[in-house]
């Protein structure tokens, strides 16, 4: 019985000191996979991380070949906690890049969040090189448009301007396989897998940075890659590996994008890691050696005509119209200063500039005839319900919630108008969240959008007056267009427009 006791006793003490010597053991430290020798990193947390599988193991295969080139690259895969809490990116100084792969930017900027974010931007502010792909291309915008749909989620990085996709002449990301093999206009083919570009459909074309390389397939020079400072920012899929989850894509066409994406790597990050020669090298106009366009100017940057060394054109731009030494709007008038119609001797318009109505429109004649309808549901009409003014105003009542819905546009000239403003007065009734208003202005080339509701709830209890200054593009344009989108499912959801009123001021 003691025996009994005395092990009881021991046993009870042996316990006890364990249970002390755990809850005495120190909090365990985060730990950062990233070591002194680390110069590559990419972010490869798949499922709701973001990262799409295959981006994943195309980045892996890159990675692996670039080091079989070079055996001082070291790279390190890193999940969300890594850069939201264990890591602080900036403090590795041979950490040299950072590689945001391609697959859900909604689940990249969820996953990595308000911390994730700010690690992020501190390390491309510290002018460390960042490559954005595909969905990482999304991430590192400001916000996006996807498949016509907007998006302005609050983790996204906000580097970059508006960007938008899948480019559907290309590839609809939403019909098989959802991608192709695009040729670009320095040469490569590559793989689109629905990235982003500027100057599709809602966002100008102009943007900040470097075209690297365009699509050939899209003819106004749709971006493809993007050299933007210390930033490399590819709607393509460079680092795509043939047979790995894809079709068409050849050996050597991989081998020599490996390159290409290589090379850029070095230049946005200041580093020289080996790359092997391209076996056939893309030339250019600005940078062979002649002179392609007669002016006795040779290539980038003496030929006026080259905007970088892989232009590959070297065609030197026409001067503006206010000094080419000619009557372009016919008044026998020539230039700036002697012709009205020029501002200043870089305005592309001779064409003296007007002011006043270019149209309105109140609808009070009863019809819309003389408006396109297009769309999904229900025309627009001209209605008695409820005008702002008067006895008419237009009306759509959709009964679809399928894009575009109801759509009435007009094409208007305003060639002779300069400081175009375009007003109109509207009113939404029952609009919830799965219902879309949109107001848009088409440029000649694509849709810019004005007012759009997105996800919100809209139910005026009035009208609304919106007004909007247009840029310079809307003015002196043959092909300008106004636009009025309304999806809306239930038979109590309405939108209505009066008082459209386009005017040069």
């Amino acid at each position: 019985m003691k025996k009994s006791v005395i092990l009881f006793v021991f046993s009870l003490v042996f316990v006890l000191l364990a249970a002390f010597a755990v809850a005495a053991k120190p909090p365990t430290q985060p730990v950062c996979p990233i070591k002194s020798d680390t110069n590559i990193v990419f972010y490869g947390e798949t499922g709701w991380g973001g990262v799409g599988d295959l981006s994943r193991s195309w980045v892996i295969h890159f990675l692996d070949w670039w080091k079989t080139q070079d055996p001082s690259i070291n790279y390190v895969e890193l999940d969300s906690t890594d850069i939201k809490t264990d890591c602080n990116l900036t403090s590795f100084p041979n950490l040299k890049i950072y590689i945001q792969p391609g697959g859900d930017a909604y689940k990249q900027q969820n996953k990595l969040g308000s911390a994730g974010k700010q690690k992020i931007i501190e390390y491309i502010d510290s002018g460390k090189g960042y490559s954005g792909i595909c969905a990482g291309f999304y991430y590192t915008a400001s916000d996006y448009y996807w498949q016509d749909e907007y998006y302005a989620h609050p983790y996204l990085l906000g580097k970059y301007p508006t960007v938008e996709g899948s480019i559907r002449e290309i590839a609809d990301y939403d019909k098989s396989p959802g991608y192709a093999i695009t040729p670009l206009s320095n040469g490569f083919n590559v793989v689109y897998y629905g990235g982003p570009t500027r100057g599709y459909e809602y966002t100008p074309l102009s943007s900040p940075g470097e075209f690297i390389a365009t699509f050939s397939a899209y003819g106004n020079g749709l971006p493809a890659i993007i050299k933007y400072n210390n930033m490399l920012l590819n709607s393509v899929h460079l680092e795509a590996y043939e047979n790995d989850g894809i079709s068409g894509l050849t050996t050597e066409q991989r081998i020599e994008n490996y390159k290409l994406y290589a090379n850029l790597l070095n230049q946005i990050a200041g580093t020289n890691f080996y790359v092997p020669p391209y076996n056939n090298p893309p030339t250019y106009q600005c940078s062979d050696g002649l002179d392609n366009d007669g002016d006795n100017l040779i290539d980038y940057p003496s030929d006026p005509g080259c905007s970088s060394a892989t232009d590959n054109d070297e065609t030197d731009p026409l001067p503006p119209q206010c000094s080419d030494g000619l009557d372009n709007d016919g008044d026998n008038l020539i230039d700036y200063p002697a012709d009205p119609g020029c501002s200043s001797s870089e305005d592309n318009s001779e064409v003296d500039s007007q002011t006043g109505v270019i149209m309105s429109d109140d609808f009070e004649d009863g019809s819309i005839s003389d408006w396109t309808l297009s769309g999904a549901g229900q025309m627009w009409t001209a209605s008695t319900a409820n005008p702002y003014q008067g006895t008419y105003h237009a009306q759509a009542q959709p009964r679809t919630t399928t894009e575009p819905g109801s759509v009435m546009e007009k094409t208007v000239s305003t060639v002779g108008y300069e400081n175009i403003k375009l007003s109109y007065y509207r009113r939404l009734v029952g609009l919830d969240p799965a219902d879309e208003f949109k107001a848009k202005w088409f440029d000649g080339s694509s849709w810019n959008v004005l007012e759009q509701t997105g996800s919100n709830s809209a139910d005026d209890t009035s009208y609304v007056y919106k007004e909007f200054n247009l840029p310079s593009s809307a003015a002196n344009n043959p092909n300008f267009k106004i636009r009025f989108e309304c999806t809306a499912g239930a038979v109590s959801e309405y939108c209505r427009v009066d008082n459209v009123k386009l005017e040069s001021i």
